[in-house]
Parts: C-alpha cells; sequence; structure tokens
C-alpha cells in the first residue's frame, strides 16, 4: 500500500490537529496524478453527531495550512464532508425494514454487552482480590512474574504464592475468554441482522454506499475526527466501508485518525468504561474496521491509564494481547507507513508509548522508530 496514517490520542483541538498534520499531507502519495494535484481533503465528522456539519472551523485551518478551498457551482471541492451520519439517517428513513434491522442489531449489540460486562466485573474483582493477596505473601513480587510462575515452588510460603498464580491465570483466561467471546458475537448479530433485512441489495443502501466510496476514493487526505463512538463505527459498519478505506490506502491515500477516529480503525476497539460495575477499567466494545491490525490504540493514555503501575501496565498489555498496545497523548502523533510497514513517532509535544507484558512503559520521542509486531 502506497498510503499512510498519522494517529492522535486527543488533539487539544481541530485547528491544531490540521497545523500538526500539515507537513504530512503536503506531499501527496497518491497514485492518480489528477486526485494528487487536486489535493482534496475528506472530513469524517459522524462522531459529531447533530454538528456533523460544523467543520467551517476546520477548513479555516486547513487554508491557513496551505490547502486552499475551490467552490464549484457554491460548494467547497477542496475540503468536502463525507456526510455520513446524513447518509446513515437517509437510508434509514427511506428503508423502514432496514432501520428495524438496524435497531434490532444495536440493541442486540447493548445485550450482549450488558452482560460481557456482567460477567467481566465479578472476575476481574476476583483477579484484583487474588493480586492483592498474592502481593501480601510476597511484596516483592509482580503480576508479570506471577503469570509466568510455571516451576515448582519452593521455599518459605511457596506453595501458597503458586496456588494464587494459578487462580491468577484462570481469571485472566477467562477475561480473555470473555473478549474473544464478545468480539465473535458481534461478528455474528450483525451478518444475522443484514443478511435478514437484505441490506446490501437494497437501493437505497447501494446508492449510499457507492456516493460514499466515490467521495472516499476521490481524496488524497482523510481525516478521521473523534466524538461519539457509537455513532461513527455504527456508520461506518453499516456501509461495510472498510474495504474502500483499504483502496484508498492502497492507491496512496493519507489519513489523519483522532481519538474515536483513531481507534475504529483497529481490529478491536477498546474503551475505559466510566460506567462499568469495575471502575477504571478496560473492556472491550465492538469490532473496529480492522485495518490495522498489529497496533491497539489508546488515546487520553496518561488520562486512562495508570502508566506509573507496572502490573496494570502488563495486565493491559497480556489482556489484549493481539496486538501492540499504543497509548497516544494530546500532542503524540504516530506515523503508520504501510509500505514498506513502519512505524515511527513524529510528535513533537509528547512521545508514543508502548506497554509490554513485562510492565514496562516505553516512551519514543520523535524520530524513534516503534516496534509493531
Amino acid at each position: 500500500m502506497r498510503g499512510a496514517i498519522l494517529f492522535n490520542g486527543n488533539a487539544e483541538s481541530d485547528e491544531w490537529l490540521v497545523r500538526a498534520a500539515a507537513p504530512f499531507l503536503a506531499t501527496s502519495r497518491h497514485r492518480d496524478p489528477a486526485v494528487a494535484a487536486a489535493r482534496r481533503n475528506l472530513l469524517v465528522t459522524a462522531g459529531w453527531a447533530d454538528h456533523e456539519y460544523d467543520e467551517a472551523h476546520v477548513k479555516r485551518a486547513l487554508n491557513a495550512a496551505g490547502f486552499p478551498s475551490v467552490f464549484e457551482d457554491g460548494f467547497d471541492r477542496s475540503h468536502e464532508n463525507l456526510s455520513l451520519l446524513t447518509e446513515l439517517d437517509g437510508v434509514l428513513a427511506e428503508a423502514p425494514e432496514l432501520a428495524e434491522a438496524f435497531r434490532e442489531l444495536r440493541r442486540a449489540e447493548a445485550t450482549a454487552r450488558r452482560f460481557y460486562l456482567e460477567h467481566n466485573a465479578h472476575t476481574i474483582d476476583l483477579f484484583r482480590r487474588t493480586l492483592r493477596e498474592a502481593k501480601s505473601e510476597a511484596p516483592d513480587t509482580d503480576l508479570q512474574s506471577l503469570l509466568a510462575d510455571m516451576t515448582h515452588p519452593t521455599g518459605p510460603r511457596a506453595l501458597a504464592r503458586h496456588a494464587l498464580a494459578r487462580e491468577l491465570r484462570r481469571a485472566f483466561h477467562t477475561l480473555e475468554s470473555n473478549d474473544d467471546h464478545l468480539f465473535e458475537l458481534f461478528g455474528d448479530i450483525e451478518r444475522r441482522a443484514f443478511d435478514a433485512a437484505g441490506a446490501l441489495y437494497h437501493p437505497a443502501f447501494r446508492a449510499a454506499k457507492e456516493r460514499l466510496e466515490a467521495r472516499i476514493l476521490s481524496a488524497s487526505n482523510i481525516f478521521l475526527f473523534g466524538g461519539r463512538l457509537d455513532l461513527l463505527l455504527g456508520a461506518l459498519r453499516f456501509f461495510r466501508l472498510r474495504d474502500v478505506f483499504v483502496e484508498a490506502l492502497r492507491r496512496g491515500a493519507q489519513i489523519v485518525a483522532v481519538s474515536a477516529g483513531a481507534m475504529v480503525l483497529c481490529e478491536r476497539v477498546i474503551v475505559y468504561d466510566d460506567f462499568a460495575e469495575t471502575p477504571r477499567d478496560f473492556q472491550l466494545y465492538d469490532r473496529g474496521l480492522g485495518i490495522v491490525q498489529d497496533i491497539q490504540i489508546f488515546p487520553h493514555c496518561m488520562e486512562r491509564i495508570q502508566t506509573d503501575d507496572p502490573d496494570n501496565l502488563a495486565y493491559l498489555a497480556r489482556r489484549f494481547r493481539h496486538h501492540a498496545c499504543v497509548g497516544l497523548n494530546q500532542r503524540s502523533l504516530l506515523l503508520l507507513d504501510l509500505s514498506p510497514r513502519r512505524a515511527v513517532s513524529v510528535g513533537a509535544g509528547d512521545g508514543v508509548y508502548v506497554f509490554g507484558p513485562d510492565g514496562r512503559k516505553r516512551c519514543h520521542r520523535a524520530g524513534e522508530e516503534v516496534a509493531i509486531s
């Protein structure tokens, strides 16, 4: 793939994000000379809900960064909104059968998510109590060594430590199993919902999808903004837009993804649930688009992760073991080149943080490569 993705955790403002991304966007990689010359910017603002079209400040920032507006028939053709949420609302209004299928899907997802959180609340509580007891037995021990405790116990209180380590691993495997189950369940109920409604062959759906794909493929640069994760991800998944984003990247499009916009590109969307029964914990929220297979993005890094606690970092990296766990802050910028595949920290104001199963936090400053495999 010729394209690249610039990730940010939670920009202090949309204007700052545009300024920070300007050097990345200045030279197009697109293989289509006409698209490269036009340097069209596509704004994906579905996460802004009712404010989807309140993007005038973004356009002003793009103008100031060297991307002038070009008007045709009264419309800014250089900076176009994907109109993702508007297209979704239009299809659901025109096709009641698809609207009912979509509502039923959301109800089923909410039910599955509720039971998942209830299962996890008990297991996480048990896990934490077991870890506290293990550390009281051996204050110098840590989660990494406990989870790796496969040796024959020796010394005073070794048997108790060994038993607690076994219980920790059992609880951990339950959490991993719950995550995998929910991930697979979401895929199953989505397929059932859309197969039953014939969504892919409904004329209103097909027409809207074609418009969305045309906008994506004609853009040199794509901004995936944050906001309401549920709205953004729900609309992207409804229109099955993963493949067209992959094709855009293959042709050389560049994506700037921030906060929720960064999360949806991952295979799994992991969120910090402020309302969970067990506080201060991360849970699987949904399947992402799976465009980025080897990175798990955690935005708002320092706000939501106890990064000075090695046990917490080891827990995070091991539980979400499928990918490299990468934390990003307001001024963290991670540039992922897709061919050859290479990730580099490029933010001047902050680094990119990688959490390892050993409980260590590795900060990569501007210019440093980030290991992602």
